[in-house]
Formats: structure tokens, C-alpha cells, sequence
């Protein structure tokens, strides 16, 4: 690995993209040596402003490139295999969202990586989004078995944290699912983060396209799911796809003393009375939430003895498991456990006991 700097690749481009590398390489820890995208003009055109290679074919591109860190932003249906070779070629995953298609298929990198030695994380840049920041804290400072009831609801309309967007949601069907999936994978993970995985998941999806065919190849636009969690925390999740400008997806914790509400930039505390005790806000803007993300796991994997990373594959795994259940509890009409799915593979410990 070089020293100071990662070498660093970057599968699939986009307008998206393109400002992901400008602020990895912002962070000073990063250096692009080469991009590969479909299009060899793209991959060409964003070539030129870092003085790097690219390519079309993405077998090549792996073949002839050795980065310390490969960014995937194609979909991995479109380079799975790929991905696996650059795993065994020793190299670090930065995936943009989702970790994977589905639970199985992010099982299987995840374990490749880590029999590899090496990284295989998702890119989740809310993670450091201040107001979600001072939850965890705040959560560790306080009695959390007096909370009962955690309610999420999530809208999506112009996404704060668009840059970091993979563009799977042109490929919904193919990529695995709709809302859930795409646009939830990031929150979802939060709350498996700050709290657990939930013991069982009760969802139900729709989707309100009048197209018959629509429905059938985008997949779900709502999702609204009953959470109950081994504490005996119970909780509603509800995602909505919208048109327009939304606010940012408030979680609202209810206790017995006090109720808690968390957005990216915002958390304040409330009495039994829903008066406010306590308001905090912070400024918040994407881009730096985004170069954070990058410091956290450039640092990490140059000074491993030193930082520690924030996020983790295995938080990443539960994640699936949660969409995955979600995705099983719509289709049989009953509640679903996530952990079932560690249970049945064979490879899988349950991280989240």
C-alpha cells in the first residue's frame, strides 16, 4: 500500500461519481489511477482531470490495475465476478449503496473479503451527519431500557446525500428491490447500529404506479414495517417515495421519562409532556459528511493500529438481513426473523445476539 496516499479505482462513473472522487481526493489520502464505466468515453473524460487510465472492460480493468481501494458504483449485476477478482487480488471495497443485491450475494463478499484480509464496506455517509452523531452519543449517556417505541419515516424527493448514490435506481428490478433497498439501506443501518436487529419484521410493500408493468419491473415506491426487538423495544418504519423536496427522515424515540427526535442536522429532547428539555442544531452539509466517510476509512486502512473504522461489514450484513426479512414478510403475510437468515448459512455468525 502506498505510503500517504491510497491508490484507488473506481468502478462504473456518472455525474454522481465524478464528484465522489473530487472530494476523496479532497481528503488528501486518496489518489485515482484508474476508472472504467460502459461508456469509454466517460471513463475517458474523467481520466483526464486525474491522469489516469480507463477503460471499458472491466476484466481488464482489474486485471491490469492493483489499487489499494476499488469505489463500486456499478451495479453488481453488471460486475459481481469482477468485484470477487479484485477481492483476491487483495484490494479494498468501498460499494455504494446497497452492500448487495440481496443478503446471499453480500454474504458471499463480505466472507471473500475478509478470508482475503481486506475491506468490504458500504458507503454511508449520514453515518456522520452531526444530529445522527450526537444520538449515539447521547444514547450512551442515558438509561436506554426506559425507551418503548422507536418510529422512523422516511420520505425521498431531492436525496441530501444524492452524490453518493449508486445509479442502481435506473435498474431497480435488476438490482433487487425498490425503496427498501435503494434508498433505505443507510437509515435502516442506523438503526440496527444505535439499537439492534430486530428479533422480527412484519412489512407490507406497495407501489402506485397505474402502469401493471411498472409495478412489476420498479418494484416498491411504500414500505411501512412493525419492528419488535429482543428488549422488548418495539417500532414502526414507514418509506415513502414522493415527488419534491422532503425533509430530511426524523426517528422519534418515546420513553418513559423523555422522547427523542433525531434528524441529520438536528436533536432535541423532550420531557413526558412533549415539552423541550433539550435542542441541539448543527450545520450540515453533504459534501463534508461525505469527506468524513472518506477520512474514516482511508485512515483506518493506513493507520489500522491507530483508527479504528466507523462502519463494519457485519453491520452491513445485518442490514441485508433486515431487508431481506422485509422483503420475505411481504411475500408470506406473516413476521419475519433477520437472524434467521445468519442461521441458515452455514458461514454466518449472528453479529447483533
Amino acid at each position: 500500500m502506498s505510503i500517504g496516499k491510497l491508490k484507488t479505482a473506481c468502478l462504473g462513473l456518472n455525474t454522481r461519481t465524478s464528484g465522489l472522487l473530487e472530494l476523496a481526493c479532497s481528503t488528501g489520502l486518496y489518489e485515482i489511477v484508474s476508472v472504467a464505466d460502459s461508456s469509454l468515453a466517460n471513463a475517458e473524460q474523467t481520466a483526464q482531470n486525474y491522469k489516469c487510465t480507463a477503460f471499458d472492460d472491466y476484466r481488464q480493468f482489474i486485471l491490469q490495475n492493483q489499487p489499494d481501494v476499488l469505489i463500486v458504483a456499478e451495479p453488481l449485476y453488471k460486475c459481481a465476478e469482477f468485484v470477487k477478482t479484485a477481492i483476491n487480488k487483495k484490494c479494498h471495497i468501498l460499494k455504494l449503496v446497497p452492500a448487495a443485491a440481496n443478503f446471499d450475494q453480500a454474504a458471499e463478499l463480505i466472507n471473500l473479503a475478509e478470508k482475503n484480509n481486506v475491506k468490504y464496506v458500504t458507503a454511508i455517509p449520514s453515518r456522520f451527519a452531526p444530529g445522527f452523531e450526537r444520538l449515539g452519543d447521547y444514547l450512551h449517556t442515558i438509561d436506554r431500557k426506559q425507551y418503548y417505541f422507536i418510529n422512523v419515516c422516511a420520505s425521498f424527493g431531492a436525496d441530501f446525500f444524492q452524490p453518493i448514490a449508486s445509479y442502481t435506481q435506473a435498474d431497480r428490478k435488476l438490482s433487487g428491490g425498490g425503496v427498501l433497498l435503494n434508498d433505505c439501506f443507510d437509515l435502516l443501518s442506523l438503526i440496527i447500529e444505535k439499537f439492534s436487529l430486530p428479533s422480527q419484521v412484519y412489512a407490507m410493500i406497495t407501489n402506485q404506479s397505474p402502469d401493471k408493468k411498472a409495478k412489476q419491473y420498479f418494484g416498491e415506491d411504500t414500505v411501512t414495517a412493525s419492528l419488535a426487538f429482543r428488549d422488548g423495544l418495539i417500532g414502526t418504519f414507514l418509506a415513502a417515495k414522493q415527488i419534491g423536496n422532503n425533509p430530511a427522515a426524523p426517528i422519534r424515540i418515546y420513553g418513559a421519562q423523555q422522547n427523542i427526535v433525531a434528524t441529520p442536522n438536528r436533536l432535541a429532547v423532550y420531557d413526558s409532556s412533549d415539552s423541550l428539555v433539550a435542542e441541539h442544531k448543527y450545520p450540515l452539509k453533504g459534501e463534508k459528511c461525505i469527506a468524513e466517510m472518506f477520512i474514516d476509512f482511508g485512515r483506518a486502512l493506513l493507520e489500522p493500529d491507530k483508527y479504528k473504522l466507523r462502519s463494519s461489514s457485519r453491520l452491513d450484513l445485518a442490514t441485508m438481513a433486515f431487508i431481506e426479512a422485509a422483503y420475505l414478510s411481504a411475500k408470506t403475510g406473516t413476521p419475519e426473523s433477520p437472524s434467521r437468515f445468519f442461521e441458515i448459512s452455514e458461514k454466518e455468525k449472528f453479529p447483533f445476539a
